[in-house]
């Protein structure tokens, strides 16, 4: 691989480099959302576990709450929208009971095309925990009332025994749309077709996308880095532009769910969408179980088009959640987020981030909606756990003129 690689090509062109004075920037937390009484603006005891989170242009934040089985839905003000999406597990539970689903990564589909689930778009998509793939649409599975969008997701696709699904993304290779799904029991990304079809891709030049019998190529040396420790597996997997970003975590014992935390317990590396390896960000005791990622709003202070990664790992470690910026160019580390005293910004059990939209306002908080990052963060489990869904946002005293450009 050449020495010098362009980060993230497709985005690169709105980069804006750091400068010094930069550190100034301070960030506020907005708590909108708990489970718990007097830990956000309003409580929600549906919000369990919470990961991954998407949207389209015009629609609420839906949120995978890994603990409660469920998709939550949220305006920007965290007000919730009475609709809530039951996620299926992949199989039932050993008594034949319904066994109840462990949503992680979403990501919103706006193809009439793509990824049907009986015959309709999923507009939604899901990952979970075992290895199961859901699609939604308003018109396809379980109904209640009259007239209302379908509260329930379908389970359109599962992984291998042992697949452990912790992240997902979709981006274009050779003009075709397909799935990515960060494999966490079993130390790849998953990748499917606009069919659901389980395929791999070669390494180097995908070329036309010739599979053999079994719809695979021989060569499954797709997202590979030689230069990976031993241990680690893909935790989550985020598109930027039509580049996949893919973190990993500590994860020695691939039965379980959880990332080992630590300070220096995690890496992050840029794919093409072919599975090609483009760059590897800095790696620092910064780096602590990995998971959101996010290419930084328009108008963020010091770290305006960064591109920013969550640390989900315990908040004992200096590194535990917190949002470390990186250069998009040079995927140098930029620093990590600072509160108005000027201390790292943490929130414990911090898992996915996204930027705001700029429009319509309304579906976000009022001001600045493209300068605000919504984030997800859980510690402990659903009973006696805490969630948040929330946003963190520039202190605009801080703000430097023609960070926005």
């Amino acid at each position: 691989m050449k020495a010098k690689v362009k980060l993230l090509s497709a985005v690169s062109v709105c980069v804006s480099m750091w400068t010094g004075s930069a550190w100034a920037q301070s960030y506020t937390q907005a708590n909108l959302v708990s489970n718990n009484a007097g830990a956000a603006n309003s409580v929600d005891t549906q919000l369990g576990g919470p990961m991954g989170m998407s949207r389209l242009s015009s629609s609420e934040w839906w949120v995978s709450d890994s603990q409660t089985g469920v998709s939550t839905l949220y305006i920007g003000d965290g007000t919730k929208n009475a609709l809530v999406v039951t996620i299926p597990a992949a199989r039932a539970s050993q008594s034949g009971a319904a066994a109840t689903g462990t949503p992680t990564g979403t990501i919103d589909n706006n193809s009439p095309t793509d990824f049907l689930v009986q015959g309709k778009p999923s507009i939604f998509l899901f990952c979970t925990l075992d290895g199961a793939i859901a699609g939604w649409n308003p018109a396809v599975g379980a109904v209640t009332g009259p007239t209302p969008a379908s509260n329930h997701a379908e389970i359109v696709a599962t992984g291998q025994p042992g697949s452990i699904y912790t992240g997902m993304a979709s981006a274009f290779l050779n003009g075709k749309r397909f799935l990515y799904a960060a494999n966490f029991g079993r130390n790849g990304i998953d990748v499917f077709d606009s069919t659901f079809r389980a395929v791999r891709l070669p390494q180097g030049d995908a070329g036309p996308l010739r599979f053999d019998s079994n719809h695979f190529y021989a060569d499954n040396a797709a997202f590979q880095d030689e230069r990976l420790p031993a241990g680690y597996s893909p935790y989550n997997i985020q598109a930027i532009g039509n580049d996949l970003v893919v973190t990993y975590a500590y994860h020695p014992d691939r039965r379980s769910t959880s990332p080992v935390a630590g300070p220096g317990l995690g890496y992050v590396d840029v794919f093409s969408s072919a599975g090609i390896l483009l760059a590897r960000l800095e790696h620092g005791e910064f780096m602590n179980a990995p998971y959101g990622v996010a290419l930084a709003p328009l108008d963020f202070g010091a770290f305006s088009h960064d591109l920013l990664v969550a640390q989900s790992g315990d908040q004992n470690g200096q590194s535990g959640g917190v949002v470390a910026a990186f250069d998009m160019v040079t995927g140098k580390f930029d620093g990590l987020m600072k509160d108005g005293s000027g201390k790292t910004l943490v929130i414990p059990g911090l898992r996915g981030i996204a930027p705001g939209n700029t429009s319509p306002a309304n579906l976000d908080a009022a001001g600045a909606p493209a300068a605000e990052l919504y984030f997800t963060a859980f510690t402990g489990q659903a009973a006696g756990g805490n969630a948040l869904f929330g946003f963190l946002a520039p202190v605009a005293a801080d703000l430097i003129k023609g960070n926005d450009q």
